[in-house]
């Protein structure tokens, strides 16, 4: 199983779950004691194999060149996010897990564009950004962490249709007629999400909508398309993720945990859950349980080397 994480967003949704506060050189470390024990939850799952943590590069992004508007009001961290990005980052290697970040994408192009180059494995992309429901498919779900960082929603394809009305590769096409204040994207006046996805149930595509807006029967909606054609399909470039041209070759099979590096990233920073768990020297490996009990039982019989490599393969 490969699971495939939203970096940016997890650390942003686990600084906004846990009341701020800083280390004793000021160092703000909220975020990164959330997203630690989240990360720490994902590495032990039991179908894990590989995985990979994407992060946004700075700006401008090449989408930029397409609408300079875009994510204009969206896209910066606030600047305690971006102080515990460099260890959230340094963690995540040490967990023996492979960092992406390239520079002009954003997190959501180079998880769309591994998940592209690793289509035949069965896949979960981790984030509560609904921009990924798009990427779905009877191999790939999204885990949405629902409450702060410690529960998950599966969606899957029937749920991406029971919320909007339409099929996961329509996402995009949504996007381009009602636009997306989140992203900055307006939309066209007049078209909610109900309309917009009536009118994709009849066009697959906004391509083939306004090659065909004669035959639209919704009244009123004909005369609000028409000036707008450039923007929808500008929308939709917008709405759709970016193929990476990664700069290197990374593995995502995952390696064991660097123990060492992990227990003095968690001094430096003083966030304890940095350091392996301790139920990491005192559990066992068992594919058979469910992922939302981590994937392991207890044992007393084994040295902690011993258990340690049950916990993580090495």
């Amino acid at each position: 199983m490969l699971y495939l994480v939203d970096g940016d967003g997890l650390l942003y949704r686990a600084a906004n779950a846990i009341p701020y506060f800083t280390n004793a050189h000021g160092l703000p470390t909220n975020g990164l004691h959330g997203f630690a024990a989240m990360m720490w939850r994902l590495r032990r799952m039991a179908e894990l194999s590989h995985m990979a943590v994407a992060f946004t590069g700075d700006p401008p992004l090449l989408k930029h060149r397409l609408d300079p508007d875009y994510k204009v009001n969206h896209y910066e961290h606030p600047e305690e996010i971006k102080r515990q990005m460099p260890y959230a980052m340094r963690f995540v290697k040490g967990l023996g897990v492979g960092v992406f970040l390239e520079q002009g994408y954003e997190a959501d192009d180079v998880i769309a564009t591994l998940l592209l180059q690793h289509r035949r494995m069965h896949a979960r992309i981790v984030s509560s950004d609904r921009d990924f429901y798009q990427l779905v498919s009877d191999r790939a779900r999204v885990l949405a962490p629902v409450r702060g960082v410690s529960e998950m929603r599966d969606v899957g394809p029937a749920e991406v249709n029971a919320t909007y009305g339409i099929m996961p590769s329509q996402i995009p096409d949504l996007k381009a007629l009602t636009g997306d204040p989140s992203d900055d994207i307006p939309g066209v006046r007049g078209i909610g999400p109900k309309t917009a996805a009536a009118l994709l149930r009849e066009f697959p595509t906004v391509e083939a909508l306004l090659a065909n807006l004669d035959g639209v029967n919704i009244p009123g909606v004909r005369l609000r398309l028409e000036p707008m054609r450039e923007r929808i399909l500008l929308n939709k470039q917008l709405a759709t993720p970016l193929v990476v041209r990664f700069q290197r070759r990374q593995k995502l099979a995952v390696a064991p945990p660097q123990r060492r590096a992990l227990r003095a990233l968690a001094e430096e920073t003083g966030v304890g859950s940095i350091s392996p768990p301790a139920q990491c020297l005192s559990l066992r490996r068992d594919t058979s349980l469910k992922e939302r009990d981590g994937g392991y039982e207890p044992t007393a019989s084994e040295s902690p080397e011993r258990r340690w490599r049950r916990c993580f393969g090495s």
